[in-house]
């Protein structure tokens, strides 16, 4: 109870103030969309897939998030059975991604839609489910070796099993037994695999604290990115939407809708967020004279060509879905994808996020709205073709403003 307690107040504040204000909100957000009258009528494998889903993947996120490696480093130079120690860090970060993040999601659901009682128990089994088996999934894959690699077919195995039950199985009851199976299965996993299955020696920062001598910050910057696997797969999962996202926005026939593609894309928040994440890296970056200025100028440059990369995945696929790619959409990706990157390097110089603790809160800030609301203004102001030159103009000197901004200020 000593280490759930330790954990828990750390993740949920000291007096756990962190539960009043997500219990707040939920209710607020509740309340607005119920008194909005809102209905959408949604199919129950659809409400325990977003349940069992997202819970998984928060919970990926915050047992990988490099913020933990300190806490984790304190944690286990104490004395611990090796039960309690794992029991009390999957409980600790189960109860934070449940109060904090996945109850406000079904709350959405909840206001949308009259469930049952037996429905919302269900749904909340599938929550923990899916914290349990994330905790599992991780904790097997950390403590590697020969035997473990055979397990993987197994395991994918299992997690499809759970998947196909929201699907195939129609009664309530039934479901909720198979869920409590997979929760069961993942607790005798936990209890059999060694508690320092969760344990970070080194953060992504200090895996390639190398790189910071050898006076290259973009190959700093782009090491960054590929030892953080959470980088990589919201990269990776913007490009699948980018190929997508083309079967969405084709349908509005009569609107010049593509350049809002360009500004949904830009929503790629760890990328934006590297100096507010890594407090020694901005300390270094702000205290070494002539450093922040070349910093920012790199840093502008990568998020430039990451924004780009995911903006070319959705301009190839507007191409081969509807065709009619010419040199204004080019030039509109240019520009919209230059001008998210220097907005997103000015925000994160001038507003980092302070008093965070894990990275999940970095990512889910409102602040990561603020640059992609200003890129779909933008779009919408390039999609009216009567006044385009004037806006591509306004554009460019938004672009040479904010650049000189950099230079000057910084």
């Amino acid at each position: 109870m000593n280490i759930l307690k330790a954990l828990l107040k750390q993740l949920l504040g000291a007096k756990y103030e962190r539960i009043a204000k997500s219990l707040i909100a939920c209710l607020i957000a509740f309340l607005a969309i119920r008194t909005s009258e809102i209905e959408i009528e949604i199919a129950p494998s659809i409400f325990f897939l977003t349940a069992t889903a997202f819970s998984a993947g928060i919970m990926w996120q915050v047992l990988n998030s490099s913020g933990n490696a300190d806490r984790m480093m304190g944690l286990f130079m104490l004395p611990f059975g090796n039960r309690k120690m794992t029991l009390s860090i999957v409980l600790a970060f189960t109860g934070y991604t449940l109060i904090t993040k996945t109850f406000l999601v079904l709350t959405l659901f909840f206001a949308v839609y009259e469930w049952s009682a037996v429905q919302a128990a269900v749904s909340l089994l599938c929550a923990g489910n899916g914290c349990f088996m994330a905790a599992a999934w991780t904790c097997c894959t950390k403590c590697g070796g020969t035997e473990k690699k055979k397990q993987l077919p197994v395991v994918f195995l299992w997690c499809a099993a759970v998947l196909l039950s929201i699907f195939l199985v129609q009664d309530l009851i039934s479901f909720a037994l198979i869920v409590l199976a997979s929760l069961c299965i993942s607790v005798f996993c936990l209890f059999a695999e060694d508690a320092y299955g969760f344990y970070r020696p080194a953060s992504a920062k200090q895996l390639i604290k190398h790189t910071k001598g050898t006076g290259s910050i973009f190959l700093y910057l782009l090491r960054y990115l590929i030892t953080n696997r959470n980088y990589l797969l919201n990269t990776a999962g913007l490009c699948l939407i980018a190929a997508f996202l083309p079967l969405i926005l084709g349908q509005f026939e009569g609107l010049y809708v593509m350049p809002l593609g360009f500004a949904i894309l830009c929503l790629n928040t760890p990328i934006c967020i590297l100096l507010s994440c890594d407090p020694d890296l901005e300390q270094a970056v702000r205290v070494l004279p002539g450093q922040a200025g070349r910093f920012c100028s790199r840093y502008c440059v990568f998020i430039f060509l990451v924004n780009m990369t995911v903006s070319s995945v959705y301009l190839v696929s507007w191409q081969v879905q509807h065709g009619g790619v010419c040199g204004m959409e080019i030039l509109a990706m240019l520009l919209i994808a230059m001008q998210s990157a220097v907005l997103s390097v000015l925000l994160e110089w001038f507003y980092p996020i302070r008093s965070w603790k894990i990275e999940g809160d970095l990512w889910h800030h409102p602040r990561k709205y603020v640059v992609p609301l200003i890129m779909l203004l933008t779009a919408v102001l390039i999609g009216m073709w009567s006044v385009s030159i004037w806006i591509l103009l306004c554009i460019v000197f938004i672009e040479s403003f904010s650049l000189s901004l950099i230079a000057r200020r910084i």
